[in-house]
């Protein structure tokens, strides 16, 4: 790590964390809605799913573990994803929080199932699944707990999509322009920079992935994620 990104690092806590679905919350997941309509950020995220989908030879049922779901948008995303293009598919989402399960499961109906559950310590048959991913969660958890985590989702699944935020100046001042730019509430810019801030470096990422079958690409502006590596049956 480099001096401008010891510079950057805190561990303070987001405001999301503690207001979970609380009014404050709430306000502040409406804001990241809009952000991720904008950009097409689950699309993205689909799209990046697809290609542990082929590596691991077109898998049907394709069995998708979503780890942290929160109010469900990425399992939304996927389920019409693949519905538009006749794969079927079997959606699990976990979450340690009850309201975030309950809120999820009404979103989704019968499109997925959502159950309260320890990423760390999932009940779950081995390569239960063919993918586990996992979106903007790995920087709300300690070290040690990243890595318990991600040997988990490697013992239950047999590939990862991976993504999280890299640790850069131009993440933590992008997203300030970002928030003000679209009339944000403070709460969404100052989680934003303080999620960034609590990101990783390239190879601090690359050490907490190496056990599973997969290699890191940067995404622009401030962001990494796992892409198929050596993936075996």
């Amino acid at each position: 790590m480099n001096l401008r990104q010891r510079w950057l690092r805190t561990h303070g806590a987001e405001i999301l964390d503690r207001e979970g679905l609380n009014p404050r919350g709430r306000r502040i997941l409406r804001d990241l809605d809009r952000w991720n309509s904008r950009i097409r950020w689950y699309q993205i995220h689909c799209r990046m799913i697809d290609l542990h989908w082929e590596a691991l030879g077109r898998p049907e049922p394709f069995r998708i573990l979503d780890v942290g779901t929160g109010p469900g948008g990425l399992l939304s995303a996927l389920a019409d994803h693949y519905a538009a293009k006749g794969i079927q598919t079997e959606l699990v989402g976990v979450d340690l929080s009850e309201d975030y399960v309950a809120m999820a499961q009404e979103r989704l109906g019968d499109r997925a199932q959502v159950m309260q559950g320890d990423a760390t310590k999932l009940d779950m048959e081995d390569h239960r699944f063919d993918v586990a991913t996992t979106t903007l969660m790995m920087h709300h958890l300690p070290p040690p707990v990243r890595t318990e985590m991600v040997a988990e989702l490697g013992r239950v699944c047999r590939s990862a999509y991976i993504f999280d935020l890299e640790i850069t100046l131009y993440g933590a001042v992008g997203w300030v322009l970002v928030a003000l730019g679209m009339r944000m509430h403070m709460d969404t810019l100052h989680d934003g920079v303080v999620s960034v801030r609590r990101g990783s470096t390239l190879q601090e990422f690359k050490e907490l992935v190496s056990p599973l079958p997969v290699r890191v690409r940067r995404v622009f502006p401030s962001a990494l994620c796992t892409v198929p590596g050596s993936i075996s049956g």
